[in-house]
């Protein structure tokens, strides 16, 4: 706007303060300034396209292929230079038809002048455009305003494009060590599917759309939610090879958020995130990630204790959600035993403690599955405490790099 802004006070300067009659300017040298001014515009603009491809090629093979067919669709950087070409055959035929005097034709010129200024506005544009999709972060926003249209618009699978390009940010941020993009596009993707669960609640929308349905998917929402879940397995296995602990535990932790959504949404589909949590957790567990599979455990607890105190839990089946909460807490506190005797097997027991008391009290007390999932609780919690009893009729376990052991292996 600025341009634009600039080239409106010029013309009201020239109409406040018309030149008198024997200043009249040549006709050749404000023709030279229209045809050099218009082909200037076109020459910035045909050298901004022509430079823009190799740095966006480079940002292609650094995020997602999906930038070059972002930015060859869009319709801002087609609009610039549709203007760009039809502001200098404006130009050229505004001379020929005009003899170009400020005094005789004031009125052709000051709109020139506005055109002008416009021009200098689109080319600002372009140049932020490119700018933008140069920088990483600028381009996860991007993805997201589509997704989000693509949401409002029902066109899930559309989405799913998206939700693609987003993951192979995510992936490639991860693979070259850029953490702080690959958790943006991550997070991101966790705001799309809350936006996308949100929607689903609303009455005008469908089960179906005209995508969904000609390939024959009956729940759109399932679709898109397993989509995704399958793109978070293979960035986080990418991240447990990489070791980064860090990148781990910010996975684990969407999900577990994941979970959370979908079981305000429908119950029935927060299964599914808890079995990818908890098999998260496993395997960061087996390859000696501890704060993850921590992170883990502390996520399956949260995400029972919200569904009981902020889900009307009163006539859906819940019992596949908890025993996947109460199978995945089983596996992380076996494991975790197996790799350390010595560990407190209270603290092992302690989720379960809390999860019982959960059922044995409030809301949840009174629920048709309730006997089933406290009788799940009861079991392996006889199983610890039967492993406590083993373990307090054993003697001490000696402590590797201990003086007795170091003593004994001489």
């Amino acid at each position: 706007m600025i341009g634009t802004i600039f080239s409106v006070l010029a013309v009201l300067l020239f109409w406040l303060n018309p030149y008198p009659s024997d200043m009249n300017f040549s006709t050749g040298s404000i023709e030279i300034f229209m045809i050099g001014g218009s082909l200037l515009f076109l020459l910035v603009a045909f050298l901004g396209n022509m430079l823009a491809w190799s740095p966006l090629q480079k940002v292609e093979q650094n995020l997602t292929p999906y930038i070059l067919e972002m930015f060859r669709k869009d319709r801002g950087i087609y609009l610039t230079n549709a203007y760009a070409v039809i502001f200098v055959l404006i130009t050229f035929f505004t001379i020929l038809i005009h003899d170009i005097r400020i005094n005789e034709h004031p009125w052709v010129f000051y709109l020139w002048i506005v055109f002008f200024g416009i021009a200098i506005d689109a080319i600002r544009h372009f140049s932020k455009k490119i700018i933008d999709y140069l920088n990483p972060f600028e381009v996860v926003k991007m993805f997201t305003k589509k997704a989000r249209r693509c949401i409002q618009e029902e066109q899930e699978l559309d989405l799913c494009y998206w939700i693609d390009g987003l993951s192979e940010m995510a992936l490639k941020g991860i693979m070259r060590h850029s953490t702080s993009v690959s958790h943006i596009a991550l997070d991101e993707e966790r705001q799309i599917v809350g936006l996308l669960l949100d929607a689903s609640k609303s009455i005008s929308h469908h089960d179906q759309d005209k995508q969904t349905k000609a390939l024959g998917i009956p729940d759109k929402v399932s679709y898109i939610m397993f989509y995704l879940y399958q793109r978070l397995d293979v960035i986080f296995e990418i991240a447990l090879k990489k070791n980064l602990e860090m990148s781990c535990t910010h996975i684990v932790t969407l999900v577990g958020k994941n979970s959370i959504d979908a079981a305000k949404y429908d119950i029935s589909m927060a299964s599914a995130p808890l079995r990818f949590l908890g098999k998260f957790a496993k395997r960061a567990q087996d390859a000696g990630l501890e704060e993850t599979a921590m992170a883990g455990s502390c996520m399956l607890s949260e995400v029972a204790k919200t569904i009981i105190n902020e889900v009307d839990i009163t006539y859906y089946e819940i019992k596949d959600a908890f025993l996947s909460i109460i199978n995945s807490l089983e596996m992380l506190a076996k494991d975790a035993f197996q790799r350390n005797k010595n560990i407190n097997i209270a603290l092992l027991m302690q989720p379960f403690l809390e999860l019982r008391a959960l059922f044995e009290s409030g809301k949840a007390k009174e629920h048709q599955d309730a006997a089933v999932i406290i009788l799940n609780i009861n079991r392996v919690l006889g199983e610890f405490q039967a492993l406590q009893m083993v373990m307090n009729t054993l003697p001490p376990m000696p402590i590797v790099g201990s003086p007795d052991v170091i003593e004994g292996t001489k």
